[in-house]
C-alpha cells in the first residue's frame, strides 16, 4: 500500500515559508535597532548655502509606476524631502494634466525617461518646457536633439545596467548634462538573479530590510564612477542618485504588485542640491533654483538607509580669496583649500578623489582641510562601516559621493 506524500510535502512547504518569514522579521527587527537614522527638519544650511534633498527618476501611473503623482508627492513630504523629479517613460501626460505644483511642502516637477530605438539604454529629460517623445515618426535621436535646443537637461539613466537594452552605449552623443551615478533599480537587478521568484524574493529583501536597505543592496557602482571621472577630464559632468522607483512587481499577464512600497524605496538614495538663495514656496522661484543647481552640478548622492547624509559640506577656496563649491571653477596662483565636513557619524571613511585616483584617505576625521598645489577635478566620497548582524564582520557602504570642483592653477 502506497502512502500519499502530499500532505508531508505540503506540511514542510508551509514550515519553510513560515519560518523564512520569522527569519526575515527577526532580522528586521535587529536591523532597526542597529540603524542610526535621523530624520533631520527640512531645508539644512551651512554658511551662505543651503541644502535641499529630494528624488529623481520616479515612476508613476503615468506609465509603469504603481502609485499617482500625487501619491508620490504625499510620501515624500511625510518623510521630509523637498523635491522630486519624476520619469515617467515616454509620454507627455503629466506636462498636460493639471498636476499639483506642490504636496505639503515638497515641490513636485514632472520629468520623462526615454527610451531609444534601438534599445541602446535610455536617457532622463528635465527642464522647461514640454519635450518631445519618441512614436512612428520622431526618433529618440530627435527627442535627444530637439531637448538640446529647448535648454532642457540630459542624464544618462543606469548606464550600466544589467539588461543589455538598458545598458548605456552612446558616450558620444551630444552634450548630455549627466548620469546617475546610483540607480536603485539597476544595483539590486545587478546583484541578484532575476527569475520571476527571485524577483519575489528580491522585493521581500527590499522591504524587510527597509530600516536597514543600503547594506543588502546598494554597493559602491564601480563602474558609474570610473565612467564618471574619465568623462570629467574632458568637460563638466554632473552625477545624480536615482531611485528608479516603481512600486510595482510585475507578475505578467497585465498583473502587477504594488511591491515595495515608496516608503520603503524612497530612504535608499537622494539627490541634495546646494542654493545660494533659499526655497520661498513660489513654484517657479524654486523650480529654477532647482534646475540651476542641477545644471552646474552644485549637489551631492547621499544613501539614507544608515544615516541621512544632509548637512555634507565640500568646498575650495584660493589664495586669491575665491570660493568654490561643488560643480563650480576654482583658480589659485599658488595653493588652494579644500574644506570638508561630514554629518555627525561614527566610524567612516572619508577619501578625496583627484582626477579618478585615490589622493587622500582620513578614518573618522569629520571636519578638516588640507592645502593643494596641483590643479585636478576634487571629489568627495564618504562610506560608513557597519554590521549586517551583530555577529557579523564590518563592511563598507556608499553614503555620500560628491560632484567635484575644477581647480586650476594659473601658473599651470
Amino acid at each position: 500500500m502506497s502512502l500519499d506524500k502530499k500532505p508531508v510535502k505540503s506540511k514542510i512547504l508551509k514550515r519553510c515559508l513560515i519560518g523564512i518569514f520569522l527569519l526575515c522579521s527577526a532580522v528586521s527587527i535587529i536591523n532597526a535597532s542597529l540603524s542610526n537614522h535621523k530624520n533631520r527638519e527640512a531645508g539644512t544650511s551651512f554658511g551662505d548655502y543651503n541644502q535641499y534633498s529630494g528624488l529623481i527618476h520616479v515612476h508613476t501611473k503615468f506609465s509603469d509606476g504603481g502609485g499617482t503623482f500625487e501619491e508620490v508627492g504625499k510620501i515624500s513630504n511625510d518623510l521630509g524631502f523637498h523635491f522630486v523629479i519624476t520619469g515617467d517613460h515616454n509620454t507627455t501626460k503629466p506636462y498636460i494634466e493639471n498636476l499639483p505644483e506642490y504636496v505639503g511642502e515638497t515641490l513636485m516637477v514632472p520629468g520623462l525617461e526615454i527610451s531609444t530605438d534601438k534599445k541602446k539604454g535610455h536617457f532622463l529629460v528635465i527642464g522647461d518646457g514640454e519635450p518631445l517623445v519618441p512614436t512612428d515618426e520622431i526618433s529618440s535621436d530627435l527627442v535627444f536633439e530637439d531637448a538640446v535646443e529647448k535648454d532642457m537637461m540630459i542624464f544618462i539613466a543606469h548606464p550600466f545596467h544589467p539588461r543589455e537594452k538598458l545598458n548605456w552605449e552612446d558616450w558620444d552623443a551630444g552634450e548630455f548634462t549627466g548620469m546617475e551615478l546610483f540607480n536603485l533599480d539597476e544595483s539590486w537587478r545587478g546583484s541578484i538573479n532575476l527569475t520571476w521568484l527571485n524577483r519575489l524574493l528580491s522585493a521581500g529583501v527590499v522591504r524587510f530590510f527597509s530600516d536597514y536597505p543600503v547594506n543588502h543592496l546598494a554597493k559602491y557602482p564601480d563602474k558609474p564612477m570610473k565612467k564618471f571621472d574619465q568623462l570629467c577630464q574632458d568637460r563638466k559632468i554632473v552625477g545624480i542618485g536615482s531611485t528608479d522607483a516603481h512600486s510595482k512587481i510585475r507578475l505578467g499577464d497585465g498583473y502587477g504588485l504594488r511591491f515595495p512600497d515608496y516608503t520603503c524605496l524612497f530612504n535608499f538614495v537622494q539627490t541634495v542640491i546646494i542654493t545660494r538663495d533659499p526655497f520661498n514656496g513660489e513654484f517657479e522661484h524654486d523650480r529654477q533654483l532647482l534646475f540651476n543647481a542641477l545644471r552646474n552640478g552644485n549637489a551631492y548622492v547621499g544613501f539614507g538607509g544608515l544615516e541621512n547624509p544632509r548637512g555634507f559640506e565640500f568646498s575650495a577656496t584660493s589664495d586669491t580669496d575665491e570660493t568654490a563649491i561643488m560643480g563650480e571653477d576654482l583658480n589659485f596662483v599658488k595653493v588652494a583649500k579644500l574644506f570638508v565636513f561630514v554629518p555627525d557619524s561614527e566610524d567612516v571613511l572619508v577619501q578625496i578623489i583627484k582626477d579618478g585616483e585615490l589622493f587622500r584617505e582620513y578614518s573618522n576625521q569629520k571636519n578638516f582641510e588640507i592645502s593643494i598645489s596641483e590643479s585636478g577635478v576634487y571629489r568627495v566620497q564618504v562610506f560608513q562601516h557597519r554590521k549586517m548582524l551583530p555577529f557579523f564582520n564590518k563592511r563598507r557602504y556608499p553614503w555620500i559621493l560628491s560632484n567635484p570642483i575644477y581647480i586650476s592653477s594659473s601658473q599651470m
